[in-house]
């Protein structure tokens, strides 16, 4: 009875059940706090069209290519934190299914058990609920590359050089280029596996000045790769990948669950990184993993995990039989089932503490900044215009207008000069990039007054600056002959 099920039914039965408990749970917030900045960006320039709401959001540099996903939150769901975790989760359960797929059509390499075992263990992993809860870009980037993939064998199956196919493909690069310099993985393997195995000179030809010109525009507009981490220890981004981080502070977070799982990924590329290489989507994958150690974040430890998972699941069961004793099950699989329960106990463990975290409304350093703000703009008879560091978290829980964090001026005068007409400043004076900026504030410390200072940053109020709301501007005399042409009432006739 159960073997007439179509796969599609028991995906959407998984997808349901799995997006279900996390909700259920409570594992994702449903509030402004905890966003990936650049999602944040996406979310109010959609709702800000198509409200129609004049909003600086546009003053926030150019944004990655994740607004135009999201436009049915805004067709439909203008403003609504629910509806945009449940597009992030459904967005990292379709990045999990196309990896699925990719794992189970590879040959040779226990597809079925590979795709359910790595499959289900990064369905729960820290890492997968951490970037739905933020909306970071790392389920994005596989399910674009999961996609890429797809397009590009029906691409090469087509008769048409220029087809449709031809053209979402190059949105997808496009896409992919704007979301994370991992996202260059996309077109640099697709022109590596067509320079490799082109279907006729003349069509690799037309494939590699579609990549050439999608991603030469979008890396000349400058848009995207927003609030980077440039250069950021990678262990610690493993270690969360792995394990969580139940405190909201990266600052305590170790690295020895990281050198863990770096020591496993390098097991997995010395014994399969050929094999990987072998295929588009494993190239990408590999390329990905190389181009994020520049800036390697929980968006890159999540490709790092499913790397490892879909990589080393065939080596944990290549090892199983090899020292296996006996024919049964256990013999053969005793060793993954019990790596298996362990990873999966452990995972679960963590998704616990993050329930946890969140029931208790723990925030991270920076968004505990913001909540001390939100006060400050929700007086009536007081101006606000801040400048933070992370406008666009701020601006959506603040719910006030907010600008980008200004540069540093030649002193501190002029910094004030600058900041005319802003309420407040948010930042963190410890990040040795607003190390001047901070400095020029010291100078001027008469015109400021800190409001708070948290280990996230600090709250500066410009004197004078909020003493009271801005006054409506008063109405300008109309210009002689300028007004409207009411004619007078006409007088009636006396009898």
């Amino acid at each position: 009875m159960l073997e007439k099920i179509s796969p599609r039914v028991w995906a959407l039965a998984i997808m349901f059940a799995w997006g279900g408990a996390i909700l259920w749970f409570g594992l994702v917030r449903f509030d402004a706090f905890g966003l990936d900045e650049g999602a944040a960006i996406a979310l109010l320039l959609n709702w800000s069209v198509v409200d129609q709401v004049a909003s600086p959001v546009t003053t926030f540099g150019g944004p990655d290519f994740r607004a135009l996903l999201f436009i049915p939150l805004g067709l439909y769901w203008s403003g609504s934190m629910l509806a945009a975790k449940v597009f992030s989760l459904l967005v990292s359960f379709g990045a999990a299914m196309l990896l699925y797929r990719w794992a189970k059509d590879r040959p040779g390499q226990y597809g079925d058990e590979t795709a359910l075992i790595a499959t289900g263990l990064l369905l729960v992993s820290p890492a997968t609920l951490w970037l739905a809860d933020s909306m970071g870009v790392g389920p994005y980037l596989v399910a674009i590359f999961g996609l890429g993939w797809i397009l590009d064998a029906r691409y090469r199956a087509s008769e048409h050089q220029i087809s449709s196919l031809y053209f979402v493909q190059t949105l997808l690069v496009a896409i992919s280029v704007t979301l994370h310099p991992m996202g260059l993985a996309y077109p640099l393997a697709l022109a590596w596996h067509w320079q490799k195995n082109p279907k006729s000179e003349e069509q690799k030809r037309k494939v590699w000045i579609g990549l050439a010109v999608a991603s030469g525009i979008i890396l000349a507009m400058q848009t995207g790769w927003i609030a980077l981490d440039w250069f950021a220890n990678p262990f610690t981004a493993l270690s969360v990948a792995l394990l969580g981080n139940p405190t909201a502070n990266l600052a305590d977070v170790g690295a020895a669950p990281g050198v863990l799982l770096a020591l496993l990924l390098a097991v997995v590329l010395i014994k399969r990184g050929r094999q990987l290489l072998g295929d588009l989507l494993g190239t990408m994958l590999l390329l990905g993993l190389l181009l994020g150690l520049l800036a390697a974040d929980i968006s890159w430890a999540y490709i790092v995990l499913a790397v490892t998972l879909y990589g080393g699941t065939p080596l944990l069961i290549d090892l199983n039989r090899a020292i296996g004793r006996h024919t049964g099950f256990m013999g053969q699989r005793g060793l993954v089932m019990v790596a298996l329960l362990i990873t999966a106990t452990v995972f679960m463990q963590v998704a616990k503490a993050q329930g946890t975290r969140l029931e208790s409304g723990l925030l991270s350093p920076s968004d505990e900044l913001i909540l001390e703000l939100v006060p400050e703009a929700a007086k009536p008879d007081k101006a606000f215009l801040a400048a933070s560091q992370w406008p666009a978290r701020t601006m959506l829980a603040v719910r006030a207008d907010v600008l980008p964090l200004p540069p540093a001026a030649k002193d501190g005068a002029a910094q004030l000069a600058m900041i005319k007409g802003i309420t407040h400043v948010v930042f963190d004076h410890n990040d040795p990039d607003n190390t001047a900026l901070a400095a020029n504030f010291r100078d001027i410390t008469g015109a400021t007054e800190t409001l708070s200072r948290l280990p996230g940053g600090v709250i500066l109020r410009i004197r004078g600056a909020a003493d009271k709301a801005p006054e409506a501007p008063a109405p300008v005399a109309p210009v002689t002959g300028d007004g409207p042409s009411i004619p007078a009432p006409e007088t009636p006739a006396t009898p």
